[in-house]
């Protein structure tokens, strides 16, 4: 194996001390088992958290808008429709006017599941609010957002 050059390794110290990506996937872990702990008793994960809150505003939706709404792929919505549905939340028909699109809406489990983990969620979004300082998580949704629009070089 080659030893790296001076340049390399100073790269290599640059991305463990520096790296936008890694920072921000290191907090997201950290901020997603925080929530998922909060979640926990609703039996729902942080991550599927949106889905039902886009279930519950729109109601009956086709995957394919639930998806452009929610900023997924729609491989990852369905694989998360799938757990939702085998739980008994959600439920999905084919529409009338076009059997190749899937309608997808909240059951009355799904409701009520729903409204307990809202309880949950807003009471940790209040601790982290507290904490970090409500200006400041302003800021930084502002600035994850502005991030999110950087094109690789």
């Amino acid at each position: 194996m080659t030893p790296l050059s001076a340049r390399e390794i100073e790269v290599c110290r640059d991305v463990r001390q520096m790296c936008a990506c890694n920072k921000l996937r290191h907090s997201a872990r950290a901020m997603t088992q925080l929530y998922d702990a909060a979640l926990a008793p609703s039996g729902l994960k942080i991550t599927q958290l949106p889905i039902l809150v886009g279930l519950r505003s729109r109601g009956d939706v086709p995957v394919t808008a639930l998806a452009e709404a929610l900023g997924l792929d729609r491989t990852t919505l369905t694989r998360n429709l799938r757990v939702l549905d085998e739980r008994g939340l959600v439920t999905s028909v084919e529409c009338d006017d076009d059997a190749r699109v899937r309608l997808v809406s909240l059951t009355g489990e799904g409701r009520e599941i729903l409204a307990a983990a809202l309880e949950r969620w807003q009471a940790l979004q209040n601790v982290v609010e507290e904490r970090f300082g409500s200006r400041r998580l302003r800021a930084l949704y502002g600035e994850l957002e502005a991030l999110s629009g950087v094109d690789g070089a």
